[in-house]
């Protein structure tokens, strides 16, 4: 923790002093190019900050699954529509499979929200431009199944252990998200631990990787 803290707080430092002891000798644009790299490290870590509240919460029963009905392909199609520009934009094809109806589930709404968004932006940001991301649900006996493929850049056997380890980072994840804070996969688990679920993940190396998990489609 104190690595990732003390990494952006050392770069906001040095740009900030920089424009302190430089400024009149600096062109606007330079100031300019400072500025923005000092707000993306502040946004960085208050990413960082954020995910770190959120997973003590969970570890302490701070936060507490509020069960309710709800149509899971309904919130499904409401978080795609989140990536579609940027799947777009990175001329990746994103789709969704709910064949099932409505597929009701007896969940936390919220929390099940964020671990579709958390693997989502995962699957978009490590796939790459060509590719395909998409996320399809099976009614089951009590529960509808969820999964999240894409044909990104894959996982090595030796890191699929760890993924969901707290600041755990992949070297394919290491360079294609240097904003990702580590605590995405790991607050993930935790949400879906709280519901009695399960996650497994099966991938390959330049052959993408698949995620699943169940949601309950029963009382608690």
């Amino acid at each position: 923790v104190s690595h990732d803290l003390r990494t952006p707080l050392a770069s906001m430092h040095g740009y900030v002093e920089t424009l302190l002891l430089k400024n009149e000798t600096l062109s606007e644009d330079e100031r300019l190019r400072y500025l923005q790299i000092t707000r993306k490290h502040t946004l960085r870590l208050r990413q960082l900050i954020s995910d770190l509240f959120e997973l003590s919460k969970l570890d302490t029963a701070g936060i507490q699954p509020r069960l309710e009905w709800f149509s899971l392909a309904e919130l499904l199609q409401d978080v795609t529509q989140e990536f579609d520009l940027q799947a777009q934009q990175k001329g990746i094809e994103l789709t969704t499979d709910a064949r099932h109806g409505s597929a009701m589930v007896c969940a936390d709404i919220g929390l099940i929200q964020r671990v579709l968004e958390n693997l989502l932006r995962n699957a978009v940001e490590h796939t790459p431009a060509g590719g395909s991301v998409e996320i399809s649900l099976d009614q089951r006996q009590d529960c509808v199944a969820v999964a999240v493929a894409d044909t990104g850049c894959g996982i090595d056997d030796r890191d699929l252990e760890r993924i969901f380890d707290r600041f755990y980072r992949t070297e394919q994840s290491a360079v294609s998200r240097s904003d990702s804070t580590g605590l995405g996969l790991a607050i993930v688990k935790r949400i879906l631990d709280l519901h009695g679920s399960r996650i497994t993940v099966k991938s390959a190396p330049d052959r993408g990787t698949r995620f699943e998990f169940d949601v309950p489609a029963r009382a608690a």
